[in-house]
Parts: structure tokens; sequence; C-alpha cells
């Protein structure tokens, strides 16, 4: 990615511009300087109703044109987020549909319509998130932190919003949303960000026409007071969640690249660092890192490691703070090959992640970047076994209890180090065993391996445990080595996917292989934990449903994992050493194999989860495996996306999850139908989806050829390209192949698309059914 180019413009809207020449999608983001901790005492919640109310419409774009409505039928991604002192909202899209989604995100943030059934629908879809989030692992972590620091500050008010706070008076809230509107939303508390292929110069007027869209004022800055700690900053917290202990420091305002290269020493995977050595003495599973608050004079950093027992948490605490007392000694070169590593990571992202991670935080570092300084401490120790009174913090009821903090026992402390820079991999010998199949394609980029799971069959999840842990090591090596070593479940089918130069690839399965074949105690056990782990009811419903639905598409009836194998890219010599390697791989590589069909053992699928909310999945495959099929089911769902939307979600009132897409999984594609509900039952939730389904003729029917053009145009944009270039392109290849569509010469048509109707409602014993109660 190319330097961003910044300015101001006349009237004072900052202005961020990235000119991707080879970027195949265009992005843009608006930031605004306010968030929740600004909205007025009296309206808990407002910000984050007004960042939702704000998609309802506006004086230029109103019902089928507005953006929540338009871009699902133009192939474009958006959403929008409200932080402490920031929200911000922001739309990917291909590059020539820029300038018209640009000119509906900008109308909304500078002429939002705000109507009273608007405010009313969205404070109802609030409403059903404060719902959800009681019980939502995560943002009860969060309330919880809270606690540890000293009152009164905005950080132990309550900010999500709910009917409750905001009342009868439909018209006082529109008043309030509206002052809120028009104190805020100004080109000193606006900046906005445009990435794309196109020019700068394009990119630059774009902006400009997008910056006359507001007032001009000088920027409102904060006054908000500093964070300090309180006198107890020890707490338990009982959670269905895992067990995690977070341990969490103020800093003072910096760089924000600084903990993206601090993210990018915690993740490390390598021999010693942190992360495993940790691993090896099975005291912790995983590290991630958050930034619970980020204000103008300082930010909440919380450290969290996954799966310790109490008794285990003051050792992970001294090794970490041992290690942090380390950090200082870094070198250079150092710094400057982990400041490479968050390049990479960033360069690997989608076009409006990226703007996400510039404009909210995580921009990549550089050598020169100085690491932060951690502050204080507070301690949270999350775990299901956990005993504690009902209290409440940020508006949650939580059961939580301040502790005594265990202390470390009197023993030496392991020696931990971090990467050094080295030499290329040598490639091992070439073995010497039989070809295995490995099916080639082209690509453009540096090559890549996929190993999957032929579609139709699956994997043990105790198996893909172990296999996810004994990688571990490969992991961390490949990334240093300048490759990417990926293990992951894609659309319900396991996926190893090793990218790199030829002697990376060849190093890296090697020792790949070697773990799988003979993995290590350690990694017997972290593997446990993962299976454990997996088999963990999910705390957002339809989050459970999702995860269950590929188990019900594959025949699990094999033991021994039967693999496809692939190539992307490369030379013919190093296609064939992989080849003979892959022999050493446990299971069996066969060529692509037919997709099997698999037709439901029954009408209705009831899995528990710990949500008390009512939720319905229905998953719709196609009925026919060709790509004419496939092609018009996407324009079914283009279609019908914002019709579900806007008839459930803003007429009906359902609750927060109304969801209509394209989905594939477990080598299958079609229309999934989700619904999550804290009022309904899945009976009546069903009954939805299927009256919408029904509902849809005559709108299929009088899809115009115009509009037909426009939808195609938006899918081809969304299509793999056929000689891929980078990882995520090479993936997407590999989802498309999974399908075995037959070609087809059929051009899609308005005729072709009312069949693909007429075959999704002709059978209806073909449906998945899927919920958490009968």
């Amino acid at each position: 990615m190319n330097d961003p180019a910044s300015f101001c413009v006349v009237n004072g809207l900052r202005i961020t511009l990235i000119h991707e020449p080879e970027a195949e999608r265009a992005a843009a983001l608006f930031r605004l300087s306010a968030g929740s901790f600004d909205e007025p005492p009296a309206w808990p919640g407002l910000a984050h109703l007004l960042e939702h109310v704000l998609f309802a419409g506006s004086e230029g774009f109103q019902q089928q044109q507005r953006l929540m409505a338009w871009a699902p039928v133009n192939g474009a991604r958006l959403n929008a987020t409200t932080l402490a002192h920031h929200t911000a909202w922001f739309v990917e899209i291909a590059p020539e549909r820029l300038s018209a989604a640009l000119e509906r995100l900008t109308d909304m943030l500078a002429r939002p319509l705000l109507t009273t059934e608007a405010i009313t629908a969205e404070s109802a879809a609030i409403e059903a998130e404060y719902q959800m989030l009681q019980s939502h692992g995560p943002t009860l972590g969060e309330a919880a932190l809270s606690r540890a620091f000293a009152a009164p500050h905005p950080l132990h008010d309550f900010h999500v919003g709910s009917l409750h706070h905001f009342g009868d008076d439909a018209v006082a809230l529109r008043q309030a949303l509206q002052a809120y509107h028009q104190r805020f939303f100004h080109t000193g508390n606006l900046e906005l960000w445009l990435s794309g292929p196109q020019p700068l110069t394009t990119l630059k007027a774009l902006a400009e026409k997008a910056a006359s869209a507001f007032p001009c004022a000088a920027a409102t800055p904060a006054d908000v007071p500093l964070l300090q700690f309180a006198s107890q900053r020890a707490f338990v917290l009982q959670s269905a969640a895992d067990q995690q202990l977070q341990l969490s420091f103020l800093l003072d305002a910096g760089d924000p690249a600084s903990l993206t290269l601090l993210r990018e020493l915690l993740l490390d995977k390598a021999q010693d660092s942190l992360l495993a050595t940790l691993r090896e003495r099975q005291l912790c599973d995983d590290i991630s890192l958050l930034v619970p608050y980020r204000g103008p004079r300082q930010s909440v950093l919380s450290v969290m490691f996954q799966s310790p027992r109490l008794a285990q948490c003051a050792v992970i605490e001294a090794l970490f703070r041992r290690w942090l007392a380390r950090l200082p000694e870094l070198t250079l070169a150092q710094l400057s090959h982990y400041a490479t590593l968050t390049q990479r990571r960033f360069s690997q992202l989608s076009a409006l992640d990226r703007l996400r991670e510039l404009a909210l935080g995580f921009a990549p570092a550089k050598a020169t970047t100085a690491l932060p300084l951690p502050q204080g401490l507070s301690r949270l120790w999350v775990s299901p076994a956990a005993s504690a009174p009902v209290t409440q913090a940020q508006g949650f009821p939580l059961r939580l209890t301040a502790i005594d903090w265990p202390q470390p026992p009197a023993q030496p402390l392991p020696a931990m180090r971090f990467y050094s820079p080295s030499s290329a991999p040598a490639a091992p010998p070439a073995p010497i065993a039989p070809p295995c199949p490995l099916q080639r394609f082209k690509a453009a980029g540096e090559p890549a391996l996929l190993l999957s799971v032929q579609p139709g069959q699956t994997l043990c999840r105790r198996t893909a445990a172990t296999f996810e842990a004994a990688l571990q090591p490969a992991m961390g090596a490949a990334l240093h080595g300048g490759g990417e070593l990926v293990f992951s479940r894609q659309d319900g089918q396991w996926l190893l996917r090793l990218s790199g130069n030829g002697a990376l690839i060849a190093s890296t399965l090697d020792r790949a292989l070697a773990a799988l074949v003979a993995p290590s105690a350690s990694s017997l056990a972290y593997g446990e934990r993962l299976f454990d782990r997996a088999r963990q009811a999910d705390d957002i419903a339809i989050r459970c449903l999702l995860a269950h639905l590929p188990d019900l598409l594959v025949d699990a009836s094999s033991s021994t994992p039967c693999w496809q194998a692939t190539f992307y890219g490369g030379t013919d010599k190093e296609a064939a050493t992989l080849a003979r390697s892959l022999s050493r791989l446990p299971g069996v590589i066969e060529p692509p194999k037919p997709l099997p069909t698999i037709s439901p053992a029954q009408s209705h699928f009831v899995y528990a989860t710990t949500s008390q909310d009512g939720a319905a999945l229905v998953f719709c495959p196609l009925t026919e495996a060709s790509s004419a099929c496939f092609t018009h089911w996407q324009l079914l769902a283009m279609l019908f996306e914002p019709h579900f939307f806007q008839q459930l979600r803003i007429e009906a009132n359902i609750g927060y999850v109304v969801s209509c897409r394209f989905h594939q999984t477990a080598g299958q594609a079609g229309l999934l139908f989700a619904l999550q509900s804290p009022s309904l039952r899945a009976a009546e939730l069903f009954r939805h989806i299927e009256r919408f389904i029904a509902g849809m003729a005559e709108t299929v029917a009088g899809f115009s050829a115009a509009a037909l053009e426009k939808s195609l145009l938006a899918l081809q944009h969304n299509a793999p390209p056929a000689v891929p270039k980078t990882p995520q392109q090479i993936t997407a290849h590999w989802r498309y192949q999974q399908l075995r569509l037959a070609a087809s010469a059929v051009e899609p048509s308005s005729e072709g698309l009312q069949l693909a109707y007429r075959q999704l409602t002709g059978d209806r014993s073909c449906w998945w059914f899927l919920s958490n109660d009968t």
C-alpha cells in the first residue's frame, strides 16, 4: 500500500487519500470526533442510536436508494461503530461505484431525515441488542474492567442504550438527536478517508465534493477527566465464557502504530516467545490485545490470556512483567523485522478493513515506532467456575467481586527471547516417495499450497484441534520467514494454506508434517483444550446455529481424513517436490471428487444455546450444481437482502439479528435466512421467513433488465479472478472450486431469475431448519 496523502480542504474537513493502483475495491470512511462519552447525561445511548438512525434515509436518498438498501444490490459492504470519543461509518465497493456510494454516505451524515418512525424502529433494535449483550462475554468483561478505575468518570456510565433510557416521548428523543447532530456534524469534527485505484486527483475531487455538504465550524474538543486506577484493582467475574486473565494498563496518548507493534510482539508464535513459553508450560492457550478505551489523552490497554486457572495467573503475570521489561533490549534490526510483519498483516486486509485500522488506531508500524509504556495494572480473572454476587457495572448485571490476588510461587522463570532475522530457510532434501495427486492453478503472486478436506466430508473436531495445536510453531516460523501458514475452518471446511517463496513453502511443509505425524505432549494437551473450547456454545444464539450448520451438510461416517491438495503458481519442480512430501500427511490425498448430495434427515434441528433469545436459521441450498444456477441464486440473494431487512428489522421490529444473504458452507451454496429475537420463539420466526420468501414472487417478476445488468456488474466484481494474485484471491478461487459447478452457456436473465425463484420455492423438503427451541 502506498503512503497516505493527507491534507485539509478549504472548509476544514480533514482528508486522508490512499492511492492503490492494483486494488480491486475502493473504500470510504467518515470518522466523527464524538462518541458515547459526548452524549447528554439525560440520554444514555443517544450516540449509538444516532449511528443506527442515520442509515434510515436522508434528504437526497430514501427508500431503496438509501445506502443501507442500495449497498447489497450494488455489491457493497458497509457498517458503522460507536466508540467512546469517535463514531465511524464506512463502505467498500467496486471502484467505479465509489462516487455513488460516497454521495449516499455523505448525504446520510449531512442531511438525515431522523423520522420518528425510524427512531422508534432503531430504538427497538438497540433494546434487542442490549438484551443480547447481557450474556455476551466480551461486553461483560469490559463492564467489569470499569470497576478498576476511580469514579466519577464516563467510563462507568451506561452507553449502549435501551427503551427504558430512551423513554416514551418520541418527539423529545428526536429533538435530542437533532441537537446532537447539529452540535457535532461539521467539518471541524469530521475526517474522511478514501482509498482505491483511482488517481489521487480523482479521489481528491470526490473528497472535496463530500466536504461541501457539511457546515464549516471549528473543532469542539472534548473535556474528559483523566482516568485513575481505584484502590481495588483485582476482581473475579463469573461468566459462561472460557477462563481468561485480563491484565489492564493505562497508556498516555502516543503513536497508534505503537500498539500495532506491541500486538505483533505479543502474537509471536516463534520458539521461546512469550506465547510459546506459556503454551509449553500449559499456562495459557492464546494472547490477544484489546483497547477497551481510547481517549484524547490516554487509553486503556488490556492483554487477555486465555484459559488459565486462578492459581496460574500470578505466574503468568510474573512472566509477562519480565517480558515487558525486556522490550527495551530489542535491536533496531528486530524492531524493523516486527514492523515489517505488521505491514504484511495490514496489506492482507480488505480495503475497508485497512481504512478501519488506520482510522481507529492500528496503523502498521515502522522501524522507528516507539513501543508504548504501560502504567499501573488491574487484574480480572473470568471463569464459569467462579462464585460472585450480582452487582451493576456500565448498566449490566454482573456476577463480580473483589479478590485478593495470589502471589507467584518462588521459582525461577524460564528464559524468553525475541526473534532475530536470519537468512532464508534452506529447502529440505527432495523426498523419495510416490507423488500425491496435486491440482494446479496459475497465480500471479507468490505461490501457495492449499490442503483441505474433500467437500462433503469432515475432519473430526478433536483431530482438527490437535492439528491446529501442533502447527503453531510452524506458523510462527513461516511468518518470520516472510510467508504464512494458516489452518482454519473456511465455510465449514478445514483448510491449511501455506504461502511464500518456494524454499519457504518446502521447509515449512516439512516442519508442519513432522509436527502432525508426531505431535508433542504439550501440543496434544493444547489440542484437547481447543477441542473442549470448540464444543462450548456461543453466547450469541444465531452464531451457535451457524456453527452447527456445516456439520449437517457432510458425511461424517469416514474416520480417515480424505484430503485434496492444490498448488497455486510455483514451478513444476516445486510442485513435484511438494507432491512427494505430501505422502507423509496423515490421511489420504485424492483428486477432486463430485460433491455428494446430502438432504435433511429430519424437518427441524434443535440446538440449545446459552442465550434466551429465540433464534432461527433456514438454509436453502442450490437445486443444481451449475454456474447458471449459482449466478441466478446470487442475484436472488441481492434482491432479497434489502427487502428482508426492511420488512423484518424496520417494519416488524423482529430483533437485532436480521440477515438474508448468499452463503457457502461445507461445499454447498444457497440462500441463508437468520433471525434472532428477544420476544419471539423459533416457530414464529420460521413463519416470518417462509412468509417473506412466498411474498417475493411479485418483486422477482418485476425485476427490470436495467436492475439485472447493474446487479450482474456487482457480481462480476465480487467473483474471484481467473489468475489470483493475493492470498485472499487464492482463497476466494479455492472457495469457488469447492462447489464443483458445471459450466453453463446460459446467460443470466430475468427469466433465469424467475426460474431460480421457482426452484427455491418448489421443494421445501430440501431446506435446512435450525433453531434453539422447538
